[in-house]
C-alpha cells in the first residue's frame, strides 16, 4: 500500500496529509484538521469540492472520535453536506466540550490542544471562532486554561453528566410518513427493516400504547431521536411539520419521496436531497445507504 504527501481535499490543507491507496479506486487520507477517511483517489486534483468545506471536515474529525472513518463517494458526498446541521455557537460549544472530555482520560486531567489543527472540534470556521468558544467555556467556568492546555472544570463535569443522552449517545430513528394502507408494506418491508439494520430503534407513533396529547408525544419522541427519516409520499402535512421541528432542534433529516410524488414536494423542502424510490427494495438499500454514511452504523 503506497503512500504520498498532498492537499486535503476536504480542507485544503496542504501540510502534514498523507495518501494511502487502498486500491485502484480508493484512497485512505490522513489529515491534521480532518483526521481519516476514505475518498476516491482521485480526489487530489478531480474533487467535487472546490473550497475548504469546515463543516464537512468537522464532521469527519467528530466521526474519528467515534472510531470511525468514513468513507466518502463522489455519489453522496452532496446529500451528505446536506445533512449536516447548521450549529448554533452553543450547541459548538457544547461539541468543543464533549471534545475535550473525549481527551480526558479522568476528571482532573489537563489536555493540550493544537489551535491551528484542532478548531474543527467545535465546528468552528476558523481559529478565531475556535478562541472565542474556547473563551466563552472559561467564562461559563466549564474549562480551565491554567496554561497552554485546557482541562474540565467540576461545573464542567456536571453539566456533561446531565447532557449524557444529548444526540450522539441516543439510538432511536423516529419516523414521519403517511399512514395510509398503501404506505403500510413501506413501512414493514423497507423503512423499519433499514433503521433496525443500521443499529438503531425504529420508532412511529401510532404504533406505541400512549395517554398523551399527540403532538406531546411526537414532539417528545423527535427530541429523544438520533435522525428523523420523513418520507414526504401523499403529502401529509403532519409529515413536514415534524421534519421542521426536527430541524429546528438540529436534528438530523432523512428525506425520501415516491418517485412518481416528487414533482408534488412542497417547495420549501425541495432543495433538500431525497431518497427517491419506486419500490420497499429501493427505499430499503437507499435508507440503510443513507444512515451509514450521514449519522453512522451503529455496532
Amino acid at each position: 500500500m503506497s503512500e504520498e504527501k498532498a492537499t486535503c481535499p476536504i480542507c485544503k490543507r496542504d501540510e502534514d496529509i498523507k495518501i494511502s491507496h487502498l486500491s485502484k479506486n480508493m484512497a485512505s487520507y490522513e489529515c491534521p484538521v480532518c483526521g481519516k477517511y476514505e475518498a476516491p483517489s482521485i480526489w487530489p486534483t478531480a474533487c467535487p469540492i472546490k473550497t475548504p468545506d469546515r463543516k464537512l471536515s468537522a464532521w469527519i474529525r467528530e466521526q474519528n472520535d467515534q472510531g470511525k472513518h468514513p468513507e466518502l463517494t463522489d455519489e453522496g458526498i452532496e446529500i451528505l453536506q446536506a445533512s449536516i446541521p447548521d450549529y448554533k455557537p452553543s450547541e459548538k460549544q457544547i461539541k468543543l466540550l464533549k471534545a475535550i472530555e473525549r481527551r480526558s482520560a479522568a476528571p482532573g486531567d489537563k489536555v493540550t490542544l493544537n489551535l491551528e489543527e484542532d478548531f474543527s472540534l467545535a465546528y468552528a470556521d476558523s481559529l478565531r471562532e475556535f478562541n472565542f468558544y474556547l473563551q466563552a467555556l472559561t467564562r461559563r467556568n466549564l474549562v480551565e486554561m491554567p496554561s497552554d492546555r485546557v482541562k474540565i472544570t467540576s461545573d464542567g463535569w456536571d453539566y456533561l453528566d446531565k447532557h449524557a443522552s444529548d444526540l450522539e449517545e441516543k439510538t432511536q430513528g423516529f419516523v414521519a410518513m403517511s399512514f395510509s394502507p398503501e404506505m403500510k408494506s413501506m413501512w414493514e418491508k423497507a423503512i423499519k427493516p433499514a433503521i433496525q439494520q443500521a443499529g438503531y430503534t425504529a420508532c412511529r407513533v401510532d404504533e406505541q400504547p400512549h395517554n398523551d396529547n399527540i403532538i406531546f408525544k411526537i414532539m417528545a419522541e423527535i427530541k429523544n431521536s438520533r435522525f428523523v427519516v420523513a418520507d414526504v409520499t401523499e403529502q401529509r402535512n403532519g409529515v413536514y411539520f415534524e421534519a421542521g421541528y426536527a430541524l429546528g432542534l438540529g436534528v438530523p433529516v432523512i428525506w425520501s419521496v415516491r418517485k412518481d410524488d416528487a414533482a408534488n414536494v412542497h417547495f420549501d423542502t425541495a432543495q433538500y436531497n431525497q431518497i427517491r424510490w419506486e419500490t420497499p427494495e429501493e427505499l430499503r438499500e437507499g435508507l440503510f445507504d443513507y444512515i451509514c454514511a450521514i449519522i453512522g452504523k451503529r455496532n
